[in-house]
């Protein structure tokens, strides 16, 4: 599900299932700025992950983290 090819992780985060979704995104956003991503790959990953329900946002956002 990831939306790069090849796939373009995040390293450095851990998404707390329960975690308010406002958080998850910035946390999300803050790391991937850290580490040189573009603001329309970030603005990409943000949009598909806000156009579901709450474990869509985390499955997305899971799917662009190194675990």
């Amino acid at each position: 599900m990831n939306l790069f090819d090849p796939p373009k992780l995040v390293k450095g985060i851990y998404i707390r299932f329960g975690e308010n979704p406002f958080v998850l995104l910035s946390l999300f956003s803050c790391q991937a700025i850290k580490q040189n991503w573009t603001q329309q790959e970030i603005a990409n990953v943000l949009s598909k992950a806000k156009k579901g329900n709450y474990m869509h946002l985390i499955k997305t956002l899971q799917a662009h983290i190194h675990k």
